[in-house]
């Protein structure tokens, strides 16, 4: 985790540095217990961020909520990214940065999924993913038995939650998404 989190920052300083004069706009998609949210927040500018912070679970949004007061440029809301966003308090609204970590590979339908965070994707935007792109015991044996594990619908080419890193990138780039890396 914290080599993502690491990771993260250092595409975060990229962005900021590559337009220093504008204010960033983050969308934390399925944003959980904040620990990727943690290791963000103190390397933003205040005075010219906007990060949204959402996750599906009101609990989540809640604890996020009281977690980041210190930062008055953050806001909280729920958000189920497989439900069309504009109905979910996001109408006309796009973001320079939309980070999912490891939320993504958890909706039903990752098709339905990428064109809800393209459509809140600003042009030049870019869809930052932490994802498990390897299938492994220990995360079935942790994760298994929680609720939503196994919903996915899409099983073309999917026989657990996880996707390959090949089949992430034939997704995004089948989404419309340019250069994914």
């Amino acid at each position: 985790a914290k080599a993502c989190n690491a990771l993260v920052g250092e595409v975060v300083s990229r962005l900021l540095a590559a337009a220093p004069d504008r204010t960033l706009r983050i969308l934390e998609v399925g944003g959980g217990t904040g620990g990727t949210t943690v290791g963000l927040l103190p390397l933003l500018p205040p005075d010219r961020t906007h990060y949204v912070f959402t996750d599906v679970s009101p609990a989540f949004v809640a604890e996020a909520a009281e977690a980041f007061t210190p930062y008055p440029f953050v806001s909280v809301q729920c958000l189920d990214v497989e439900r069309p966003p504009g109905g979910q308090g996001l109408a006309g609204q796009t973001f320079d940065l939309i980070l999912a970590a490891n939320a993504l590979h958890a909706t039903s339908d990752l098709r339905r999924t990428l064109a809800h965070c393209r459509e809140l994707l600003a042009p030049e935007g870019v869809l930052l993913l932490v994802e498990v792109t390897t299938p492994q015991r220990w995360v079935d044996l942790t994760f298994g038995l929680t609720e939503g594990w196994w919903q996915f619908t899409d099983d073309r080419g999917r026989s657990c939650p996880l996707l390959s890193r090949e089949r992430w990138m034939e997704l995004l780039a089948s989404a419309g998404l340019r250069d994914p890396v």
